[in-house]
């Protein structure tokens, strides 16, 4: 198991971690991760075992997940950090995007799915955007998000408010928050609010979660 660990003086950081079994990629996801958060504590490790047990020990606050790992996949170990550390974001970077790997990692709870194939200072970018609780994809997995929106079932009453579905239409669209406060002429804490009630009213618990419950339910017409 390899660990490394950076920290700036007397300055509260970041707590990263990185589950990915190729020393020399575990080396270029934290070089990235420090290009978004230099002082950041990171911490790698090459099994979901481990993984497990840094999980509990460290409680980070970002984890960097990569899928093939020599005991078990990526997914897996996604599913259990939702479950034990809920406040946690998880972000797979990885080789692999087709559908049947992204729909087990968002199924598992992923809030986002970059493909290894960016640069760092891209990833870099998407991280920060992560953390500031926006929705990081690269750009070929999100297009297969967007494409499960090409046969909606329409439902016959729809949940949500007409200001929610509204909210819900620019969420499809890969808009910010503070974007779609601009956008609907609200403020950003009034967008806040309608997306934990959307959140409540689709069971869902990430904006992938409220995409895809989207186009399950038809309750959207288009993406943008």
């Amino acid at each position: 198991m390899c660990r490394m660990e950076h920290t700036a003086r007397n300055t509260m950081s970041q707590i990263i971690l990185i589950v990915e079994d190729i020393p020399l990629t575990q080396l270029w996801m934290e070089q990235a991760a420090h290009k978004a958060f230099p002082n950041a504590k990171t911490y790698c490790t090459s099994t979901l075992l481990e993984a497990g047990k840094l999980l509990r020990e460290l409680k980070p606050s970002l984890t960097l997940v990569d899928l093939k790992l020599p005991d078990g996949t990526g997914d897996e170990f996604i599913r259990d950090a939702v479950a034990q550390q809920p406040d946690c974001i998880n972000i797979v970077i990885t080789l692999y995007s087709d559908e049947n790997h992204l729909r087990a990692c968002f199924q598992a709870g992923a809030n986002g799915y970059i493909l290894k194939d960016q640069s760092q200072t891209r990833i870099a970018q998407m991280l920060k955007q992560a953390m500031a609780g926006e929705l990081p994809l690269s750009p070929a997995v999100a297009r297969w998000v967007l494409q499960q929106f090409s046969q909606p079932a329409k439902t016959d009453a729809s949940p949500l408010s007409k200001r929610e579905t509204d909210v819900l239409t620019c969420i499809v669209a890969g808009s910010s928050t503070p974007d779609i406060a601009d956008q609907l002429e609200i403020s950003k804490f009034t967008v806040e609010d309608h997306i934990k009630n959307i959140y409540k009213k689709l069971e869902v618990s990430n904006r992938v979660e409220a995409v895809l419950a989207a186009q399950r339910l038809g309750l959207v017409d288009s993406w943008g």
